[in-house]
């Protein structure tokens, strides 16, 4: 803990130290110069980039360059920190102001963000709990402990004369990039899918189909439409699964990255309304007195659709907490968070993969779709009223976030080229207002086109 502070109450308390939480710490200490922060977190490490785990494993960064803040973020702004498992906070006490954590202290706040981020959603699968080699892949630890595994197993295995096998448990995002990272410390991945396709929530069946024969270039056997019934093997060890389709595989690990969901027991515990997540005002206000929420754990409107979810993305954690902060604080610059839509962006090997918005429109909701395939490359554009609703582009990387500004925007197409979708854009192809708007960007408000003042 940064200083000599006694442990007693705090102006803002801060419940979760990835994206969402060390934002929302910055942007309060940027407008509250005096107030006091603490932060909280199960997490023994100051914050790091969690979307770097899987490079770790495949040696693209060490953990050292891990870090998503300096190494003196907390103590050049004055924020306390209390980091570790015995330092989780357990129950929350929204009237009284009060938050105790698991090794029974309890702490009083002025105001208080909730950013518990995601947990693991674990399947029903027979023998699955309780398993020694069996891992997560959300955490830096559950990585830690993957790749350990791994690289004994594989060890083993070579001196039994045999080959080490992985099963990936899910083949979504998470579980597509574990299958990645531990393919460099063992001779077999498998990775198994209950939907009809690997990334059944950011890929369409044709893009899908391309991405699959892709990996298997790399060894990744990808299995869409099986799944584990059972883990079995002898004491702690899960040794083989048996599948849905009836076949049984030996393993030496297994990963379960079936998905995850927003982690809301603790202000659902105290009161909070939930729906898909934590329900929250335009503020990012729970309904609990006092109590915030950002990131992972809050239902998003969709402002594609205005359908309610959780978006469980980095850009968009940053984004909440960037607002949850200037609010807490009582920023006068602080701007309502109306929503968001998904946008992804992801390699495996070396396949790019960038996606948004609206991807699988439902048939009748009067949605236009356009293809173009083009060796490994694939594109999709989804339409509608005339304006871009989404699109899929696998090994076509450029300029992607010029189509994301088109969504977001919603620039009408009719105002641009008619080979927009054909050809890569350029900044040239947007309207007059649009282009200065997107080139002087860190004008500071204020200033008119000219760059003097109003």
């Amino acid at each position: 803990m940064a200083g000599n502070q006694a442990i007693t109450s705090f102006d803002y308390l801060i419940i979760g130290n990835s994206a969402a939480g060390v934002t929302a710490a910055e942007y309060i200490r940027a407008q509250d110069g005096e107030g006091s922060i603490l932060i909280v977190s199960r997490e023994p490490y100051a914050v790091y980039g969690r979307p770097l785990i899987s490079y770790l494993l495949e040696g693209k960064t060490t953990e050292d360059r891990m870090g998503f803040k300096p190494d003196d973020f907390y103590m050049a702004r004055n924020i306390d920190t209390l980091f570790g498992p015995q330092y989780e906070v357990v129950s929350l006490n929204a009237a009284g102001h009060q938050a105790v954590m698991r090794d029974g202290q309890a702490i009083g706040y002025g105001k208080c963000l909730i950013a518990t981020g995601s947990v693991p959603f674990v399947p029903p699968i027979e023998g699955l709990e309780g398993r020694t080699n069996v891992f997560g892949f959300l955490t830096l630890d559950d990585a830690k402990s993957a790749w350990n595994a791994a690289r004994e197993a594989t060890a083993a295995a070579h001196e039994a004369g045999r080959k080490s096998r992985a099963v990936v448990i899910g083949a979504g995002l998470i579980g597509l990039k574990a299958a990645e990272a531990i393919s460099y410390h063992v001779d077999e991945v498998v990775v198994l899918e209950l939907a009809p396709r690997i990334l059944p929530a950011v890929l369409d069946d044709r893009g899908a189909a391309i991405l699959q024969g892709q990996l298997a270039g790399h060894g990744l056997d990808c299995r869409p439409g099986i799944t584990a019934s059972a883990l079995q093997g002898e004491g702690a060890q899960v040794s083989s699964v048996a599948l849905t389709d009836g076949s049984t595989l030996e393993c030496d690990l297994v990963i379960a990255a079936v998905g995850v969901r927003p982690d809301t027991a603790l202000a659902v515990g105290a009161g909070a309304e939930q729906g898909r997540g934590l329900v929250v005002g335009t503020d990012l206000k729970t309904t609990l007195a006092d109590v915030y929420a950002a990131g992972d754990v809050t239902q998003v409107v969709n402002l594609l659709d205005c359908s309610k979810q959780p978006l469980a993305l980095w850009p968009n954690a940053m984004r909440q907490g960037k607002v949850a902060g200037q609010y807490m604080a009582g920023s006068p610059d602080a701007e309502p968070f109306e929503g968001s839509f998904a946008v992804n962006a992801v390699d495996f090997y070396d396949c790019s993969l960038l996606t948004s918005g609206i991807i699988n429109p439902a048939p009748e909701g009067g949605y236009e779709e356009q293809v173009f395939v083009q060796g490994k490359a694939y594109a999709k554009f989804v339409t509608k009223n005339g304006l871009l609703m989404g699109y899929i582009l696998l090994n076509r990387p450029a300029n992607a976030g010029i189509y994301t500004t088109i969504i977001e925007e919603r620039i009408p197409l009719a105002e641009l080229a008619d080979d927009l979708f054909e050809e890569t854009p350029i900044n040239l192809d947007f309207p007059d207002d649009l282009r200065w708007k997107r080139l002087h960007a860190f004008y500071p408000s204020g200033l008119d086109k000219r760059g003097w003042k109003e």
